[in-house]
């Protein structure tokens, strides 16, 4: 594991990049490393921009990731994902970014167009190592419920090669976080969604 080994989760407010940090940072310390979490919020919390921190090692590391050092992008929302990571990711990020959009006020009330999911991959792939495109909508709606969707992410990157990330570990803190069998179920789904 690289030491820090860095994840940040970019998305919107109420789509649960919070309690994700939470969840990682509670089940990473049952391993006996010593997680980090730091958020920075946009002009609004629900529906404006959030972006986590998550930085995971043997030693203490100050709450942001620098430039260029996030291992995992953990995208909530497509223009979330591709605005975080041309601030924060590099050639050895790995990109995990949901399909389903929540288009801006701006987008809504017709100002601005919604970008092309193909070209925000495209951008995503010009900077990142890998990026996975996960189409969770169907996956949710046949849950139940889009609130699972930071378990559902939280199972995908469990998944990735080198995650020093433990599946018992992160559902044992799914439960004592959100006490929600719908959310073990959606992670399991999101730890399936790679392969």
């Amino acid at each position: 594991m690289r030491d820090p080994y860095s994840i940040l989760v970019a998305g919107v407010g109420g789509q649960g990049n919070l309690v994700c940090g939470r969840i990682i940072a509670e089940a990473t310390m049952k391993q006996g490393l010593r997680p980090v979490v730091g958020d920075t919020f946009g002009a609004s919390r629900r529906g404006g921009s959030v972006v986590t921190h998550i930085r995971i090692g043997k030693q203490d590391w100050g709450p942001l990731i620098p430039k260029g050092e996030i291992d995992v992008l953990l995208g909530f929302e497509p223009v979330e994902a591709l605005r975080a990571a041309t601030r924060y990711a590099g050639d050895r990020t790995v990109s995990i970014v949901s399909m389903m959009s929540v288009p801006p006020s701006n987008v809504t009330s017709g100002d601005l167009s919604y970008p092309e999911i193909n070209d925000i991959k495209r951008e995503l792939e010009s900077i990142c190592k890998k990026v996975y495109m996960l189409d969770t909508e169907p996956v949710l709606k046949r849950l139940g419920s889009t609130r699972v969707l930071n378990s559902y992410m939280i199972g995908a990157v469990s998944s990735i090669e080198d995650s020093p990330l433990d599946s018992k570990n992160l559902q044992e803190a799914i439960l004592n976080i959100l006490n929600s069998e719908k959310d073990l179920v959606a992670f399991n789904e999101g730890a399936k969604a790679l392969h």
